[in-house]
Parts: structure tokens; sequence; C-alpha cells
């Protein structure tokens, strides 16, 4: 079989795990992509079980691969954090003062999603697959902002179980019906949720990452570089 001809079979079983999903649940289907494996899938999160369920038993996509969630807030904040709290790289002195915060409008700006789109800031996500076919369905659904919860999707899929008490360590997002929503990572005093965007990471304000000025090359690079000094 040529490459070509296993691209298509795999578009092909993709799009029938898409059509199969917009036949059984029509409207709740909010958004769809195809990629090289999967069938990305955003529903209503008022089907989320049962569109996991579906997935598991009319599509036989039996093997749970993953649970997390995503926070697509647009943070300037964080994305130039070093410029914001140190100015550029090469102006970077010992004694320079760092300048202002940025302000609360600048980190709540807005958000802006990715894949099979969304109407949130907050969304969970999941990939399920079969082991025969090589392919699987990645399912997304969107959560409130101000309250995120969603169904636990561990009576369905028992792998979720692990998932959804990192998922709601991390980014604060409530399954509803879990037997047992306890820390794993963090102790049970911790405050804030440290994969969310606007979790300050104040380590990283007090001293920038080291490969941010200390940056060594790639093997090979230095040598490219020095014979192209030469040249």
């Amino acid at each position: 079989m040529s490459v070509d001809e296993a691209t298509a079979q795999a578009d092909a079983t993709c799009q029938q795990f898409l059509d199969s999903f917009q036949a059984e649940f029509g409207d709740m289907v909010l958004g769809a992509e195809i990629n090289k494996t999967d069938a990305i899938i955003r529903v209503d999160r008022g089907v989320w079980v049962e569109a996991l369920r579906f997935a598991k038993t009319s599509l036989e996509l039996t093997y749970f691969c993953f649970l997390s969630g995503l926070d697509w807030l647009d943070n300037p904040a964080q994305t130039t954090r070093y410029e914001n709290v140190w100015g550029s790289v090469e102006a970077e002195t010992d004694d320079a003062d760092p300048p202002a915060e940025p302000s609360v409008e600048s980190v709540s700006a807005g958000y802006r999603t990715g894949t099979a789109g969304g109407d949130t800031r907050f969304q969970v996500f999941a990939r399920v697959g079969s082991p025969m076919l090589h392919r699987g369905v990645l399912l997304k659904a969107d959560l409130d902002s101000s309250d995120p919860r969603i169904a636990t999707a561990s009576k369905v899929y028992a792998g979720a179980n692990w998932h959804e008490r990192e998922t709601w360590e991390m980014f604060g997002f409530w399954f509803d019906g879990h037997p047992n929503l306890i820390h794993i990572y963090l102790p049970g005093g911790f405050e804030g949720y440290p994969l969310r965007k606007d979790f300050p990471l104040l380590a990283r304000e007090v001293k920038p990452w080291p490969g941010l000025t200390n940056v060594e090359p790639i093997t090979g690079e230095a040598e490219e570089a020095a014979e192209g000094e030469s040249a």
C-alpha cells in the first residue's frame, strides 16, 4: 500500500467516526476536524459522557489514551514574561528596576481556541482509540469559564479516574460524580491551579530561565557557525 493510499484509508476511517457522531448527536456536535489519525470532535458538555460511551460501545474505541484540560486565555503577561519583568535580554543589568506588573485587563483580555473551535476559555478533552485500526477520536467540550465542571467519564473508561484527578488538581475543573477527587501531586492546602494561564510562576519572576541567557548550541550548530565565520 502506498503512502497516499494509507493516508486516504486513514482519512476515510476518521470520516466514518465523524459521520457516526453527527448522525448520533446532531446539533450537539459543535465543531469537528480530521487529522492524520484522529477525528477531532467538539460536543456540547451535556452529552460528554454519552459521547464517550458511544465511542466505546458503538465505534469500538476501547483504548483510553488520556484526558486533560485546556486554558485558552490570551495572556500577554505569560508570553512576554521576561520582557515584562526583566526587559530585553541584551539590555538586562543587575541594577535595573523591573517594570510594573501588567494590568488585570491585559491578563484577561480574551482567549483564542484551537482545533475544532470553542466558545469558552476552558475545555476538557480526551482521546480514545482503536488498537486494531490505530485511529481514534479526540473529544472536546467547552466548560463554563466561571464554574468549569462536567460529568465524570470514569464510569465509562476506568482509566479516566486518575486523569480527572490530575485535571481537577492542575486546572480546577470539577468532575461531577467522580468517586475520589483528591490531590495527587500538591499538598492539601495548596491554593491555585498551576496549569491555568493566569497562575503566577513566581520562581521565574525572581530569576529568569537559565536557558534564556545561557544558550547552548545544538550539536552541529557550533561547527556550522565556525565554518560560516571562516568562509
